[in-house]
């Protein structure tokens, strides 16, 4: 599955605070959550860098850097924690040419596939010059080189980083244009093994409430042909068949209710007395959902134990729009599952501040939230089947699911992963 994205200047890119262009600074800490994937790990990368451009802040050139890594880690079936890379000894220096060197120490959580063979160290090999004219002059050179994902399409100056696969077979950088950082790799120490979703906060008020949304391919696209809409049909009419007496809302949406009904509201009592009520959107793109997508998602996200989010993550774009819309309440529990191309390098802390804000007993923002996100593009198929896997397995009272048991039911091309979950204290009581 690739990412749809209206191509913008770099500039509009550049991550401060983060995610595929944050533009509203705060600092970063680099703080770390537990992790948790059945087939993940979590590594950290510790190296040195410097990087050269006409302007900017040390911050925004940086982390304009830093995007490369998506396209490099890629390569090796993973992808930065971007959000919390944490700089220190950062420095700046005019140099010939009207530039300026920013010299930097970073440390960034890595999301890399557990059948992906590490050593203590990784080589790091970013364009040295970063503002607008040095990547276009680096794409300019390494577009149709070797340097080059072979699945590249719609390329461009603004998202190379993305393409960008320095350590493929036949790719040669010159030296003048690189700069090679060498990474102390070391396993994290938030590697989790033995956290469960907290069944007893969904479940406490004896209703389990889900919201999809399912992004398209194409924007306008009406036909089954285009693979989201296909998905919002393949949940819908799988969710239908499979709970028991279910009760569709609006009462005439067909079986595959397709762009004419592209907000169905399934409900179910279960033979325990339990409730279940899934609410599936289709949207061109989270960004431009309109004005009912919006006040309706805004209607349901306060109530929802699980949000899930399927599509194109659109370089990040459509990740935090998501993130910056919908109510929540105070003590409310939730699972949020970012489930598009590499959102473990995509989700920023916008989720986290909103949720600490509401709870004072709640300083990191995860006590009563987990994001699950991708560390790789997935196969589109994964998008409804992850989020059926997802509404079976909490469904499962009677012998809840722990997180690694619950991610490897999916499918595992998007390598997924949960943050959040240091604080769970739920446990089977069998």
């Amino acid at each position: 599955m690739r990412k749809a994205v209206t191509l913008l200047p770099l500039i509009s890119l550049v991550f401060v605070a983060f995610a595929c262009g944050s533009t509203d600074a705060s600092p970063m800490d680099g703080a770390e959550e537990e992790y948790t994937s059945a087939s993940a790990r979590l590594l950290d990368f510790e190296f040195d860098g410097e990087a050269l451009a006409q302007f900017g802040s040390p911050e925004q050139v940086i982390h304009d850097q830093m995007l490369f890594t998506i396209g490099q880690l890629n390569g090796q079936t993973g992808v930065g924690r971007l959000d919390k890379l944490a700089l220190s000894n950062v420095t700046n220096e005019s140099v010939e040419g009207g530039l300026t060197r920013y010299r930097y120490h970073a440390k960034l959580p890595v999301s890399l596939a557990k059948t992906t063979r590490f050593r203590q160290t990784f080589e790091l090999v970013f364009p040295k010059r970063v503002d607008w004219a040095g990547q276009e002059a680096f794409f300019k050179k390494y577009e149709h080189t070797q340097c080059t994902s072979y699945s590249a399409h719609d390329n461009e100056t603004g998202i190379y980083w993305y393409y960008y696969r320095p350590n493929q077979t036949g790719c040669q950088l010159d030296a003048s244009d690189v700069v090679r950082a060498k990474a102390t790799v070391r396993r994290s120490p938030e590697n989790a093994f033995n956290k469960y979703p907290e069944y007893d906060k969904i479940w406490n008020d004896g209703t389990l409430k889900v919201i999809s949304i399912f992004g398209k391919v194409e924007d306008g696209a009406k036909t089954e042909n285009d693979r989201g809409i296909w998905s919002h049909n393949h949940f819908v009419s799988t969710m239908r068949h499979e709970l028991p007496n279910a009760v569709v809302t609006p009462a005439n949406a067909p079986e595959r209710p397709g762009v004419e009904s592209p907000d169905v509201t399934i409900e179910s009592t279960l033979a325990n007395g339990k409730k279940v009520q899934l609410t599936s959107f289709l949207v061109d793109n989270v960004r431009q959902g309109g004005e009912v997508f919006e006040r309706r998602y805004n209607e349901l996200s306060s109530d929802a134990d699980v949000i899930v989010y399927n599509g194109h993550a659109g370089l990040g774009q459509n990740v935090r729009a998501l993130a910056r819309m919908g109510t929540f309440k105070a003590g409310k529990y939730q699972i949020i599952y970012m489930n598009g191309c590499d959102t473990f390098a995509y989700v920023d802390g916008t989720l986290a501040q909103t949720r600490a804000q509401l709870n004072p007993d709640d300083a990191t923002g995860t006590k009563y939230m987990e994001i699950i996100t991708n560390s790789m593009p997935p196969n589109w198929d994964a998008l409804p089947n992850n989020t059926l896997s997802l509404v079976r397995d909490l469904m499962k009272l009677d012998a809840p699911v722990k997180y690694t048991d619950l991610l490897g039911h999916f499918d595992q091309s998007g390598f997924v992963v949960v943050t959040g979950d240091e604080d769970n204290q739920f446990r089977p009581s069998k």
